[in-house]
């Protein structure tokens, strides 16, 4: 693939395992403010995202090929071609199948991902559905509250030196009935969730 821009950036190879750790490591702990936007032109949807500056994030696996139009500031991304920095304006085609990683520099990144709509669908829910593999932990502003909650009971955890597997453990007797265990993650988020926060 030839871009439009951007240079080799030498680091190691990304694999999909390293994006997938990365994510995990990412969700303990507190999210940035991105900021999403969605267009609708005839047959074409766009996603565009506004991220802070010094921000690591992952998005989703992507089902189809699409193309991507970076409209300003600098970021290093993993391509078909390895890690690239990448610097707007600039825009290149991205084929299906790839989880991206990135690292925004001193200046914000607004960053768009341009796909066919042949049927003007503009139900966001289905579109992710259609476009990506959907990750448990949700896509950005279109994460539940159950979604949101679990992410900062996480990020909670790792603040305070613990994970949910050491937690689940500790207070496995405590939540087992019946021969099920639940996951206490998703006890508090739940309880968080009702609570509003």
């Amino acid at each position: 693939m030839q871009l439009a821009c951007g240079q080799e950036f030498n680091l190691a190879e990304v694999t999909p395992d390293k994006v997938l750790a990365l994510q995990d490591e990412l969700l303990k702990m507190p999210q940035a403010d991105i900021v999403t936007e969605h267009t609708f032109l005839p047959k074409v949807y766009e996603r565009k995202i506004t991220i802070p500056p010094w921000v690591v994030l992952t998005g989703a696996e992507h089902k189809t090929p699409y193309r991507v139009r970076l409209e300003k500031g600098t970021i290093a991304v993993n391509t078909e071609d390895g890690v690239k920095v990448l610097t707007g304006p600039c825009e290149f085609e991205a084929a299906a199948g790839m989880q991206r990683a990135g690292r925004v520099f001193e200046d914000e990144v607004v960053w768009v991902d341009v796909y066919d709509n042949p049927d003007d669908c503009t139900d966001i829910a289905e579109l992710e559905d259609r476009l990506y593999v959907v990750p448990e932990c949700g896509l950005g502003d279109s994460r539940t509250e159950a979604q949101k909650a679990k992410i900062a009971y996480r990020a909670f955890l790792y603040q305070i030196g613990l994970d949910t597997d050491s937690v689940n453990d500790a207070t496995a007797s405590v939540f087992t009935t019946n021969k099920f265990t639940y996951d206490i993650c998703d006890v508090v988020a739940r309880k968080m969730q009702r609570k509003g926060k």
